[in-house]
Formats: C-alpha cells, sequence, structure tokens
C-alpha cells in the first residue's frame, strides 16, 4: 500500500477517534480540502491547516464518526495520489440520530503529509432519519 493510502486510512482512525489534532499531524501546513458539492453557504474550498481545524471543530463537536464500512482504496498512476470509496455512519451528538452517507475522495500526498483532498458527496443523499440539513 501507498503512503498515501496509509495517511488516508490512520486520518480515517484519527477522526473515527475523535481526534482532530492527530488528523491535522497527518496534513501539510498548506493543505488544500476541496467540496465540489458543498451545499449553499458551506466553502467548496479549505485551504491551511488551521482553516481546516476551524472548519471541523464545529462538525466534530456535533457529530460522531462511528463507523467506515465499503472501503475501497484505489492506487492511481499519478504518484502520490489515491481515490477511495466509503460509507460512513455518523452519529449527532445532540439527538443521538444516526445516517450514512457515501464518499468518493481524491486524496494526494508528498513528504509524508496529506496536500490535497477533494471530497465527492451528495449533502442530500444521506440514509437513516437525519434530515439533509442535519447530514450536512
Amino acid at each position: 500500500m501507498s503512503e498515501t493510502a496509509d495517511l488516508f486510512r490512520a486520518g480515517l482512525e484519527r477522526l473515527a477517534g475523535g481526534d482532530l489534532g492527530g488528523y491535522l499531524d497527518l496534513c501539510s501546513e498548506d493543505v488544500e480540502f476541496e467540496f465540489p458539492f458543498a451545499p449553499p453557504g458551506r466553502p467548496q474550498r479549505v485551504r491551511g491547516r488551521e482553516d481546516l481545524r476551524r472548519y471541523l471543530e464545529p462538525l466534530l463537536a456535533r457529530a460522531a464518526y462511528d463507523e467506515v464500512t465499503n472501503l475501497v482504496v484505489y492506487e492511481t498512476d499519478v504518484a502520490g495520489t489515491i481515490v477511495a470509496e466509503m460509507t460512513i455512519a455518523v452519529r449527532l451528538l445532540d439527538s443521538g440520530r444516526a445516517y450514512s452517507r457515501r464518499y468518493v475522495a481524491v486524496v494526494c500526498s508528498a513528504g509524508g503529509r496529506v496536500v490535497s483532498y477533494r471530497d465527492y458527496w451528495a449533502p442530500g443523499a444521506s440514509s437513516g432519519p437525519a434530515g439533509p440539513r442535519e447530514a450536512s
């Protein structure tokens, strides 16, 4: 498995464990996260580790990532780049309501850190009792 795949899997484990600091340690200082299908009012791009922290903190404060299933990681012919498919089960902390959503991510790394992450998900496409607004 490639370094990028290892970083990606370690990141999933750290997020599932609620370890935001550990997750951010896997990212370069100038990491760029893109959300091409972000709903109105949500950023389509977050640049830099500290901006990523500010983006993720409120999300992790209201939701727990309970389980990652159907994970498939594809190595590409572009050095340091993987594509991953997965389903993530999330529980909203205030209500206990749960949902799951499928994701596709394109992740690039260099120098032992994640440098870019494109997160493809459809905001309204969740399964379970949480509505689309709660789930985003």
